[in-house]
């Protein structure tokens, strides 16, 4: 067999392993997010089969099991406290005069409106209505309530049962037994490469455990910070729980997420807090978010972003902006842990190019 004809096998295997993974989009999204936490859960597996309970060693199906449960338990407490909190809102929200919030501001918008037609040449009318009145009307048509059938609602929950209880029994395995993820992946190469994919697979596990262990530490800060932040500026508790929430949650998006949830956020705690003066709200509000921005730009992000993953901070923003560019917010998402594999993978089998030598000198 010449080298075209095992290009071109190679080409064709490739193409149905595409193929099949884009078939079963839904299966494989199931296992990578198993995957991702049987990662994150790892530790707690870990220390628990150092347990000796009578010189018998902790069984690893129950320090599985152990883990399994706490991470339900956690996700359950959030969803207990913060669902509530999220529907309440939602109403809130869903009953309010947006004409107010612009009346609120409609001073420094004609400001802003006549400084830019005085010094720019801009006009931001629109068929001869001004700026402020043109969001007044737009306003009316914000967060109008939509009528979810029932039968939609069914296959939401029907989907989530399905997809929770399928995540469930994967990551049980995937804990229990280190090696089932890894074989998955490396019967998926010829045999003579399986040395450079077990490599590959325990520095991407190394790498993407920290990354996403980081990710959380990060957004439970946040979370905690911000809310006491907002609490002591005036808003409720639930206001505070809620925009923080939302700001952690967000936080995982890299760079444009802390400025979507600090946009959110105001505009929520604005909203919530009638009788206080918006404008000065809305500043304070800000710097808050800024401020902790600004620590975490400096302090977390660097370890999470850059320490974690072992790539430069500046390597790692093109690469967001690239995935951003291509599959929008979800490849935000997904770039770096992706990056992180691709790179991984390049160093053990295309170690010969010199841009995969400089892109992976510090793995």
């Amino acid at each position: 067999m010449n080298k075209l004809q095992r290009y071109i096998i190679t080409a064709a295997i490739t193409a149905i392993v595409v193929f099949l993974i884009w078939y079963f989009g839904n299966i494989v999204k199931y296992v990578l997010v198993s995957a991702v936490l049987s990662w994150i859960g790892k530790p707690l597996v870990d220390v628990l089969c150092r347990i000796r309970i009578r010189d018998r060693v902790f069984p690893k199906w129950l320090a599985a099991t152990v883990t399994l449960v706490a991470m339900w338990g956690i996700s359950t407490a959030l969803m207990w406290v913060f669902i509530p909190l999220v529907v309440s809102k939602i109403n809130a929200l869903s009953g309010y005069n947006f004409a107010e919030f612009v009346n609120a501001f409609s001073d420094s918008i004609r400001q802003a409106e006549i400084y830019l037609h005085d010094r720019f040449a801009i006009d931001l009318t629109s068929g001869g209505k001004s700026l402020t009145e043109v969001l007044r009307e737009r306003s009316a048509e914000m967060l109008t309530p939509s009528i979810i059938g029932i039968g939609s609602l069914l296959d939401t929950l029907t989907a989530f049962v399905i997809g929770a209880f399928s995540v469930s029994f994967i990551t049980f395995f995937f804990m229990k037994e280190n090696d089932l993820f890894d074989e998955g992946v490396i019967i998926l190469f010829p045999r003579k490469y399986e040395p450079n994919v077990r490599r590959a697979l325990v520095s991407s596990v190394t790498l993407l455990s920290r990354y996403f262990i980081g990710i959380l530490i990060e957004s439970t800060i946040k979370l905690l910070v911000i809310s006491v932040c907002l609490y002591i500026l005036g808003l409720s508790v639930s206001d505070a729980l809620i925009i923080a929430l939302i700001s952690a949650v967000l936080n995982v998006i890299p760079y444009i997420g802390p400025l979507i949830g600090a946009v959110a956020g105001i505009i929520i705690g604005i909203v919530g807090s009638s009788g206080t003066d918006a404008y000065a709200l809305m500043w304070q509000m800000a710097v808050v978010f800024a401020l902790f921005q600004l620590i975490d730009n400096i302090i977390l992000q660097p370890y999470i972003y850059s320490s974690s993953v072992r790539a430069h901070p500046l390597e790692i923003f093109l690469v967001i902006l690239l995935a951003g560019s291509i599959a929008g917010v979800t490849g935000m998402l997904l770039a770096i842990p992706a990056y992180t594999v691709l790179r991984v993978f390049a160093k053990e089998f295309f170690n010969n190019l010199r841009v995969v030598q400089k892109l992976t000198e510090h793995i």
